[in-house]
């Protein structure tokens, strides 16, 4: 995988808005997890939500590109 992966289209042509926007997102929420580990204010509902967040963009991003395939 390339790093341009992250930000521009399947043909790696051209920019992706929503592919940039959610990797800001994901960059964000992990800065803000690893800021509240580092202060050790991290609890365990920031756990559930981070790994829900995280976990379930990573699901929900692969079962449609499988159900996109199967079509």
């Amino acid at each position: 995988m390339k790093l341009s992966d992250l930000i521009t289209d399947a043909q790696g042509e051209r920019l992706s808005h929503s592919k940039i926007w959610a990797n800001v997102a994901c960059a964000a929420g992990t800065a803000v997890f690893i800021k509240q580990g580092w202060a050790g204010t991290l609890t365990a509902d920031v756990w559930f939500v981070y790994l829900g967040v995280v976990g379930g963009y990573a699901v929900a991003r692969r079962w449609l590109a499988n159900k996109g395939a199967a079509q």
